[in-house]
């Protein structure tokens, strides 16, 4: 702050409080607003309900109607009401139960269906909950006689791997108590890695061992995993272990400048450069396809305009390009001429905006927003 007295530098600080809006909705389920989008239940015991209740309110122009069509197990929601009028609220009820639930930790995406303006639209909820055992009823007598579980490797270095390889690994578990031990669940988060079987049972004094594969990636140097193995032990009910390794690539080896991607990594993608102006999702159909619906972001420019190599010349190369069309097919036009020019780092949707629309991923429409 700059004064007239004796031409002085004087540093300002306001310091206060911000208020929120009173009755304002800050999470987004599709179009409705919403105090939350996502359920955490936390720890649950197997066979317990749990019911969440989320307010939402219709803030469009447009009369907006809600359905629950999927069939999720255990899992049921109540709209009330199913036709919520512009600037009206009301609510969800989401009803979880864990009876025919596998142990562990659950991750899954609730779809709702709207109608809106006679248009099909869609809104998503995230449940999370970790499902696990009861212990609190048992007796000491049982406490004593219970099974103990014991896996001496918790950390596990695959050597040697080769790009492409198949590699298999047994993991051995054993029974230090008096009775049974069940494992009821073992978990990994990665779909590159299998495991058989999940379920097992370990005599007492005895030992028994479960296998997880994995198909070594072709460009990566590396892979790793966690996996946690759930069982009756009331001491150590889940247990993690951890498997890595490096893959012995090619001396010559360059990475690829287009990377194939499905939906699943394109999602992970967009979440981890979400904010960063070094990532740009690039649309490449007609400007009609894109403004009847398109993946949030985008910006378009159409592969068969005759400008689009001209535009693609005043683009930053430097930067992450994810690109996708409808199909898959002009869209591969799109990056082998990408790759021909000095852009250093593309993604290709290969499964196109079909696949994204069939995983009922969010869609906004850009004529829509331009009108507003």
């Amino acid at each position: 702050m700059n004064t007239s007295i004796d031409n002085k530098i004087i540093k300002l600080i306001i310091k206060g409080f911000v208020i929120a809006t009173p009755g304002k909705l800050r999470k987004k389920i599709g179009q409705l607003d919403a105090d939350m989008n996502s359920v955490n239940f936390r720890d649950v015991y197997i066979g317990s309900s749990h019911a969440q209740e989320i307010k939402i309110h219709n803030t469009t122009e447009d009369t907006i109607s809600i359905s629950f069509s999927e069939n999720y197990i255990g899992v049921e929601m109540q709209v009330e009401p199913q036709t919520i009028l512009p600037a009206k609220y009301g609510k969800l009820v989401l009803n979880f139960d864990t009876s025919d639930r596998d142990f562990g930790k659950l991750s899954q995406k609730i779809w709702l269906d709207f109608e809106i303006a006679g248009q099909p639209q869609s809104g998503e909820i995230y449940l999370q909950a970790n499902i696990i055992e009861d212990f609190s009823t048992l007796s000491a007598e049982e406490l004593a006689a219970s099974p103990q579980i014991s896996i001496k490797n918790k950390i596990i270095i695959l050597r040697n791997l080769k790009p492409g390889e198949f590699r298999t690994e047994k993991i051995e578990i054993e029974n230090l108590g008096i009775s049974d031990l069940h494992i009821r669940n073992i978990q990994t988060y990665r779909k590159e890695f299998t495991i058989e079987p999940t379920s097992l049972v370990v005599k007492p004094d005895s030992k028994n061992s479960f296998y997880i594969s994995v198909t070594t990636p072709q460009r990566s140097p590396k892979i790793k995993t966690s996996i946690t193995v759930i069982s009756n032990d009331p001491d150590n009910s889940a247990v993690n272990i951890t498997i890595m390794g490096e893959v012995d690539l090619p001396d010559n080896f360059v990475n690829p400048i287009v990377n194939e991607v499905n939906i699943e990594k394109a999602v992970s993608l967009i979440k981890s450069f979400e904010g960063l102006d070094n990532f740009v999702i690039l649309d490449v159909r007609t400007e009609e396809e894109y403004n009847a619906g398109c993946i949030a972001g985008a910006v378009n420019l159409d592969v068969k305009s005759s400008d689009f190599i001209k535009m693609l010349k005043l683009m930053d190369t430097k930067k992450i390009y994810l690109v996708y069309c409808k199909s898959g097919i002009r869209s591969k036009l799109a990056v082998d001429r990408m790759s021909k020019m000095d852009f250093v780092n593309i993604y290709h949707l290969y499964e196109g905006f079909d696949g994204w629309k069939t995983q009922r991923l969010e869609i906004i429409y850009p004529n829509k927003l331009t009108d507003k």
